[in-house]
């Protein structure tokens, strides 16, 4: 009997130990790293990682997403927990934290239409670092990406007409097309899919540009920036050269025109020097009052035209308009006569039936 006793022990102890080594497990999911003192931009890129392998393999773990959690965001900091800043695409395709196989308060996002970077982009993207603390940011372009396609059509005179917000919204990613099919010679379709990948990398340069504080943070190696292409058809992220933002870097940092004043109210720049995403956004004011000054003056000839067929050609038809309104006055006077004798008479007519 006591021989049966220590083997239910042993098999007790077995499967207490067992179960512990699974719930420790289950618990990690790289948690043990998103605390606010552990967090480094190499073990942020190893969960993105590892979370995107698990989802493309369907084994994804949907973690940090029950009611702890949650209690969890109402009560704590995501300063605290957040391990990553993405700037991904709007596109309906590209669900960051799923992708990723990430929870509640892991990921400071951002999502914006062709995952470009203009002020509002710079500013949110600087929240999630310098606040956030995130040690690393991943700018995320993805497969048939609707906005680099209309941009590629619009330059190779396929486009069509645009609400009126959107021309400005997409109009940081025409470097990265322009640049694609020159340094290809590829066009259409196939240009697409370069040209993808060269936004990423014209994105990270506009941050650059505009945000001396991202400069500052990678620079000093608290935040390492990476570029990434989602393929929406497999889930897959490929992630791009790790060394090609630090030449960005490198190349903005030689550029007189970026920002130099980290914080708001410090702006001591001329207009000259007011950064990149300035300069980009009054050329493409230009460009819109260039087209309009353009439309007026190919108006200008049928406006003409149309003030010499309506003006009379000479004294002979003024004085035939003027015996004209002449006339026309005298036969309202007639007609006015006529009436006032006819009001005059029913009066009359009123008064006898009385």
């Amino acid at each position: 009997m006591s021989t049966i006793s220590r083997k239910n022990i042993i098999i007790i102890a077995a499967l207490f130990l067992a179960v512990l080594f699974f719930v420790t497990m289950g618990d990690d999911n790289g948690s043990d790293v998103k605390t606010k003192d552990k967090r480094t931009p190499a073990l942020s890129l190893q969960l993105l990682k590892e979370g995107n392998e698990r989802f493309v393999n369907g084994e994804a773990l949907h973690p940090r997403t029950d009611t702890i959690r949650l209690e969890q965001a109402g009560s704590q900091s995501q300063g605290d927990h957040a391990f990553a800043t993405v700037l991904g695409c709007s596109d309906s395709r590209v669900p960051v934290e799923r992708i990723f196989d990430a929870g509640i308060m892991d990921i400071f996002v951002i999502r914006v239409a062709g995952n470009v970077v203009q002020g509002d982009e710079a500013g949110s993207i600087e929240y999630g670092l310098a606040h956030v603390n995130t040690p690393l940011l991943v700018v995320l372009g993805h497969t048939q990406c609707g906005a680099v396609t209309a941009v590629t059509n619009a330059i190779e005179g396929h486009g069509h007409a645009l609400e009126r917000n959107i021309p400005g919204l997409v109009a940081p990613i025409t470097p990265a097309v322009e640049k694609s099919i020159k340094y290809t010679g590829k066009h259409g379709a196939d240009v697409i899919p370069v040209a993808i990948e060269q936004n990423v990398w014209q994105s990270i340069h506009d941050l650059f540009m505009v945000s001396p504080s991202t400069r500052e943070l990678v620079k000093s190696g608290k935040v390492q920036v990476v570029g990434a292409i989602y393929d929406v058809s497999t889930g897959r992220v490929e992630w791009l050269k790790e060394d090609k933002p630090a030449e960005i870097l490198a190349e903005v940092e030689a550029d007189p025109a970026r920002a130099m004043e980290a914080m708001a109210g410090e702006h001591t720049e001329t207009p000259a020097a007011e950064g990149h995403m300035d300069t980009m956004k009054t050329e493409h004011q230009n460009d819109a009052k260039e087209a309009v000054h353009e439309a007026e003056v190919a108006a200008e000839p049928a406006k003409e035209e149309q003030a010499e067929a309506a003006a009379p050609a000479n004294i002979e038809e003024l004085k035939a308009l003027a015996e004209k309104a002449a006339e026309a006055a005298k036969n309202a006077a007639a007609a006015a006569e006529a009436a006032t004798r006819a009001a005059e008479e029913a009066a009359k007519a009123a008064g006898s039936a009385q």
